[in-house]
């Protein structure tokens, strides 16, 4: 017997993984241990206060039987409650918000309620890889809108075809971005709600950094804008905010179709995050010790170790003002890949070629501070002993 894989499967590209375990193979072979800057793991513990709240909550037996597929009314209470306070959206718990596994399956779940073989998704250029998958895993055209970095690394509504926001489902934001570290503004927000509700268009915000931003006011959300209820859902995960990537927990949250439509995937597919776990996000959301700011201080000081670094050794790095990525230009003569390359065969530092998130990343390398001072200093002494030019 010989067992195929779908032709699903098989057709996806797996561009950027398969670059990370191609690069971590070549540095194995020699003798100095690369320092990995490339993926957004979270290298920090998840705050005691959270892991105590979740080792009570593990004694209660309420919480070894099924949660609640839309998630415990806790978590959805705490979810709705910080979207008040940080955003000033309002949202109702029972009909506007979803509790999720990270954000990651919902994210990729959500093309499966809404799109149809022959529709357009609408995919930023970069951008995190799951958006597009999953559109063409449904029969869905894949139309990328570019990001460049002459326009703020926003996409330019005017200069999508007509003919293509017409047949379009859904569009893909991320704000701040991944992998650009770019940031909206509450403008731009507030005129692509407008864009979505003339087309008939659902707007999926990709949330995951709200809290990771240095020296500017806080990044808004989508929500906030005019209109934006009606034709949109926002994704957030605990995983970058709470460092609680392991622990697979967040939410969704925007309109109330689009919130049910999201559940009775959902109900299909999972049976929810383990009852203490949402407990522990519910504490973790309403959370008054400020610990989000004692992390952004950490990560504003590791990138300012990195970027320093990157222009001492004659690199051109793009200061990012959220998130925990800096893009990085490649040097004269050198692609993206070829970039990433020379850093783990030359420094042993792995980074990510911006092209693993779409053709749109040509010319830019992606590194992370997801590691202590220590190992981003001793990078940034391995980068400067490389000649560049």
């Amino acid at each position: 017997m010989r067992v195929r894989q779908s032709r699903r499967l098989l057709s996806t590209e797996d561009y950027l993984f398969s670059f990370i375990d191609r690069a971590r193979a070549l540095a194995e072979q020699g003798g100095l241990a690369p320092i990995a800057l490339g993926v957004g793991d979270c290298d920090l513990p998840t705050p005691e206060h959270i892991v105590a709240g979740a080792r009570e909550a593990v004694g209660d037996a309420l919480h070894h039987r099924y949660p609640p597929y839309a998630g415990t009314r806790e978590l959805r209470e705490a979810a709705a409650a910080f979207l008040a306070r940080r955003f000033g959206v309002r949202t109702d718990a029972e009909t506007q918000v979803v509790a999720t596994l990270g954000s990651k399956e919902a994210m990729a779940h959500l093309a499966l309620g809404f799109v149809d073989p022959g529709d357009v998704v609408l995919v930023p250029d970069p951008a995190y890889p799951v958006y597009a998958t999953w559109a063409r895993w449904c029969g869905a055209d894949v139309v990328r809108v570019p990001l460049r970095e002459s326009n703020g690394f926003l996409p330019d509504l005017d200069a999508i075809d007509h003919d293509v926001a017409r047949r379009a489902k859904l569009f893909w934001v991320c704000y701040p971005n991944n992998p650009t570290a770019a940031l909206a503004t509450t403008e731009f927000f507030d005129r692509l709600a407008q864009f979505a509700l003339e087309h008939d268009i659902l707007v999926a915000s990709d949330l995951a950094y709200s809290e990771i931003y240095y020296d500017c006011e806080p990044p808004p959300s989508f929500l906030a804008s005019p209109g934006a209820m009606e034709c949109g859902i926002e994704f957030h995960s605990l995983s970058k905010t709470y460092n609680m990537p392991g622990w697979r927990v967040g939410f969704a949250a925007g309109s109330s179709t689009a919130v049910t439509v999201l559940r009775a995937i959902k109900t299909q597919t999972d049976s929810g995050t383990f009852g203490a776990i949402q407990h522990a996000a519910a504490r973790a959301l309403t959370d008054h010790t400020g610990y989000p700011d004692r992390l952004r201080a950490t990560y504003r000081d590791r990138m300012r170790v990195l970027c320093d670094g990157l222009e001492a050794a004659g690199l051109d790095a793009l200061r990012p003002k959220a998130t925990f990525y800096c893009l990085v230009r490649a040097p004269y003569g050198l692609t993206s890949e070829g970039f990433a390359k020379k850093l783990i065969e030359d420094a042993r530092v792995l980074g990510i070629p911006a092209t693993g998130f779409g053709p749109g990343g040509e010319g830019y390398l992606r590194l992370t501070v997801c590691a202590d001072s220590a190992q981003i200093a001793e990078a940034v002494r391995r980068i400067q002993a490389v000649r560049w030019r």
